[in-house]
């Protein structure tokens, strides 16, 4: 596969515009929520890297020490209608159970990886212990067909300006809803809500797959949720870029 330079150098151009001016009007806009979570109860903070957020006042979360973990939530997602005209909408539940066990799988492990054990990974809510809720409310697959002629065209024929007229249409989305909820009393104690994009990139070989895409963000979740938790009084966690350098 040959690169296209001159695709390289707007991509390095983009990336040292976005390193001044900020990317936030790159990013994916904001889901409008699936009931979830309240997302009128919820706003921006400029200090964590999510769309939506809220966290209770005078919560203590030193006393806290062990993390459940329950499984993905997809009822929004199924119940909704707009995936039934994707392009694989006849293979929609079994994409949507793959990438929700993914999705767990992601965070448990990036807990369990966490070189500070903030917390300790339970199999099973207890008393003392925290419930992280999951609920992917979007998931639309790459278009891999426009990707693939996006990568292979000449630079400025046909085919590379309708494939990348396609922008984001071509582009895998996913959104999540989630609630931290004190394991014994359900009491919740946070929520939050994000809506991301696949990453402009030089070449992107995750949209030359269905959910490549929807992979790697949930993997930038997982680490934004670990770092959160260990982050210290007045630090900022940064939200993800859209742009990436690596083919994958």
């Amino acid at each position: 596969m040959t690169i296209s330079w001159r695709r390289l150098f707007f991509v390095l151009l983009a990336l040292t515009l976005c390193a001044g001016a900020g990317c936030k009007s790159m990013k994916a806009k904001p889901s409008a929520g699936a009931g979830f979570v309240p997302m009128d109860q919820m706003a921006n903070r400029e200090d964590l890297p999510f769309q939506k957020v809220w966290v209770k006042s005078g919560a203590e979360w030193k006393k806290y020490t062990t993390l459940y973990i329950a499984k993905v939530n997809t009822s929004y997602l199924m119940n909704s209608t707009w995936w039934q005209q994707s392009v694989r909408s006849a293979d929609m539940q079994k994409d949507v159970a793959e990438v929700a066990a993914y999705m767990r799988d992601a965070f448990r492990k990036a807990f369990a990886a966490d070189a500070n054990n903030r917390f300790r990974i339970v199999d099973a809510p207890t008393p003392d212990s925290l419930t992280l809720e999951l609920a992917m409310t979007e998931l639309v697959p790459s278009h891999v067909v426009m990707e693939a002629l996006s990568l292979v065209a000449p630079y400025g024929s046909g085919v590379a300006v309708q494939a990348a007229a396609k922008g984001s249409e071509s582009k895998c989305t996913v959104a999540f809803e989630a609630k931290i909820i004190n394991s014994k009393d359900r009491q919740v104690l946070a929520m939050a809500a994000d809506r991301e994009q696949g990453k402009v990139a030089p070449i992107n070989l995750n949209a030359l797959t269905w959910y490549g895409e929807a992979r790697v963000i949930i993997d930038e979740w997982a680490g934004q949720f670990v770092q959160i938790a260990n982050r210290r009084p007045g630090e900022a966690v940064k939200d993800s870029s859209p742009f990436t350098l690596s083919p994958w």
